[in-house]
């Protein structure tokens, strides 16, 4: 009973010794977030605003209901929901998730037990040393003495069975921090895959949003391209009646017939396009492309300039950029992991049944042919390389704000002369048949005037399906939220 409260005691000991060398251990350290990853020299040069024209105030979170379609918000939840990109990118959130705790683990003592089941026993042969053998014991139970008193061989054996049940622990103490430091990076690793869901699931919006205007921009171009070849088509009857009266020539009639063909073929490109871009919004939702979904043919109209808050923000806003700085941080806690690896470990296990305990010693790492300094080396060198990747990234990151800020400008400036354009070579056209009917002019120079309208027409449907593209693309530059946004759940 003695014996068991002096093991107890040590136990208790080693274990209080074990617990002070943690506390005393090195507290880790934090990464650098955001721009302080930079170098001085790059982070002084970040504005305090946005050099193309902008709107400020604070970023417009719910995104895709500016553009008040309810089709459109409708098709992006939808989307969301159905997804499989989306749900495999969730799932890597739920085991990064598992990642950590397995990382966290090895700061709790492990336990086992085991089952025995030992033989034990004992067995005799060849010479016993002796020159004559053992008694025996005849069938009445009285000795036998007789035998061969010459033979000195022997096989005999015992065996008995010993079962039972044993238990240990083990428990390293985190004296310098190797494991926290390899908790540290699976957590930061699991709160980057967080944050590419998210950025994955806003650039789902974005491609839902965009791919819905292509869908609207095709419908319009086949408008367009049905508009012209109806009034070829009437250009050319009137042809045929003029030269039945002598006022048209076969040059005449060939020319109007190659216009109307071609406004066909304009026409067919069109549907072909319109029915591309409803197969890409039907995969996205996970339905099968055929091409049949239905989607409004005429577009919403053009949201209001958009608040783009402050550039230093977006390295706060933007999921990429979020995943991109936990990367980082990763990195950072993995050098200290491979540093500390190169310490001493101290170790305390435990055996149940006897009530000891023991710090089984202190294991320094002496020659590993260089590995654990490779290894740390490795760490440095990447951790140089994510905060390298961090920098551009957010370089990049600014360029795609000031562009799509850029492009917005231009591309409503744009819309506005084209307008002009189309509403003028309308009213061309509308005189210049006028004139033709009064034979001021020819059916060549009506024919002119029908094809710029159509180019105006085009072109100003393209800048108007651009602009709203450019707006989605200026949201996910920005790092615009939207309604329902989140990983997934923990």
């Amino acid at each position: 009973m003695r014996l068991k409260r002096i093991k107890a005691l040590r136990s208790t000991v080693l274990l209080a010794g074990a617990s002070s060398l943690v506390l005393a251990g090195c507290a880790l350290k934090n990464p650098p977030f955001g721009a302080d990853i930079m170098p001085e020299s790059a982070r002084a040069k970040i504005p305090g605003r946005w050099a193309g024209p902008h709107r400020s105030g604070t970023v417009v979170p719910n995104w895709i209901r500016t553009f008040g379609d309810p089709e459109l918000t409708a098709l992006v939840a939808d989307a969301v929901e159905r997804n499989p990109d989306l749900r495999a990118a969730a799932a890597r959130v739920e085991a990064s998730r598992a990642a950590v705790r397995i990382a966290a683990s090895s700061l709790y003592p492990r336990i086992a037990m085991k089952g025995l089941g030992e033989r034990q026993g004992q067995e005799l042969g060849g010479d016993i040393g002796r020159d004559i053998n053992p008694p025996s014991f005849g069938s009445s139970g009285t000795e036998d003495t007789g035998g061969a008193g010459l033979d000195t061989s022997m096989d005999k054996s015992s065996q008995r069975w010993v079962y039972g049940l044993a238990a240990g622990a083990a428990w390293e103490a985190d004296v310098w921090g190797r494991i926290r430091s390899k908790k540290a990076a699976a957590k930061a690793e699991s709160l980057a895959l967080e944050a590419d869901y998210e950025f994955a699931r806003q650039s789902l919006a974005a491609a839902v949003a965009r791919a819905y205007f292509s869908t609207i921009e095709a419908a319009q171009q086949e408008a367009n391209a049905q508009e012209t070849l109806d009034i070829y088509q009437e250009y050319s009857k009137l042809t045929d009646v003029r030269k039945q009266q002598g006022f048209a020539s076969d040059f005449d009639v060939s020319q109007i017939k190659s216009r109307t063909s071609a406004a066909e073929d304009a026409l067919y490109a069109a549907q072909a396009a319109r029915a591309q871009t409803i197969r890409a919004i039907e995969v996205v939702t996970s339905r099968y492309p055929a091409g049949r979904f239905d989607v409004r043919r005429s577009f919403p109209g053009q949201p209001r300039a958009v608040p783009a808050g402050m550039p230093a923000q977006i390295l706060e806003r933007r999921p990429d950029l979020i995943a991109s700085e936990r990367r980082f941080a990763a990195a950072f806690h993995r050098v200290n992991e491979a540093r500390t690896a190169r310490l001493p470990r101290f170790v305390l296990s435990a055996t149940s049944g006897l009530g000891t305990a023991e710090l089984d010693g202190v294991t320094q790492p002496i020659f590993f042919g260089g590995e654990l300094k490779a290894a740390q080396d490795l760490r440095t060198a990447e951790q140089k390389a994510a905060a390298a990747s961090y920098v551009g990234h957010a370089l990049r990151s600014f360029q795609e704000v000031e562009d799509a800020l850029a492009a917005d400008y231009y591309l409503r400036k744009r819309e506005g002369a084209l307008g002009d354009a189309v509403s003028s070579s309308a009213d061309s056209i509308k005189f210049s048949r006028e004139q033709l009917e009064q034979g001021q002019i020819d059916m060549f120079t009506v024919l002119r005037l029908t094809g710029e309208n159509l180019a105006a027409k085009v072109q100003f449907t393209q800048v108007r399906a651009s602009r709203l593209r450019e707006r989605v693309n200026l949201y996910l530059a920005l790092g615009g939220d939207f309604e329902g946004t989140g990983a997934p759940g923990k």
